[in-house]
């Protein structure tokens, strides 16, 4: 993992330069103080893993986010392309993402094109063995009022033509 984030790190940098104000030993210093605490809390394989099926997604032309989370604040994540946000450039802290004080897994917030999604699921359960991948999902439940205030679909569902924040929402009864 060393040997990978430090080349993906030189590739970074001369293609995108430093952050204003910091200079490369900055960066290799951050680098290192980074790897070490990854490698203490022994989870260079779990980065190792993840770098890997979002490099095949982005091979495959499959659009991948550029980071979001927590994890946003790695620059090993940004050397290993996991991300695409310098954390040094936009202030982002490595200690929100990994803390050696709080032990916790690490997760990365991913975000794939909806259609390609299937495609890195395969992927991954071909490499790694179906049995080893679990997935996850998040969603939000909003109640009507709230969809039809914030929502153009919904809004456009109940009133045709209707663009803003219309004062018919509040005649949307609550549930009970």
């Amino acid at each position: 993992m060393r040997r990978q984030a430090d080349e993906g790190l030189t590739r970074r940098i001369e293609t995108l330069g430093l952050a204003s104000g910091w200079t490369i030993d900055d960066y290799r210093k951050r680098l290192d103080f980074e790897l070490s605490v990854i490698e203490k809390m022994k989870y260079p394989g779990y980065f190792l893993i993840v770098a890997d099926f979002i490099q095949w997604a982005k091979a495959q032309g499959i659009p991948v986010g550029p980071g979001r989370g927590s994890g946003a604040g790695s620059l090993v994540a940004y050397a290993l392309t996991i991300t695409d946000l310098d954390p040094i450039r936009f202030g982002l802290l490595f200690e929100r993402f990994l803390n050696p004080e709080r032990v916790s897994m690490p997760d990365f917030d991913i975000d794939f094109c909806r259609s390609g999604r299937g495609e890195v699921i395969d992927y991954v359960q071909k490499r790694y063995g179906r049995e080893q991948v679990g997935q996850t999902s998040h969603s939000n439940v909003a109640g009507a009022r709230g969809a039809a205030r914030c929502r153009p679909c919904a809004r456009n569902a109940l009133r045709p033509g209707s663009t803003s924040s219309p004062s018919w929402c509040r005649t949307i009864r609550p549930r009970q």
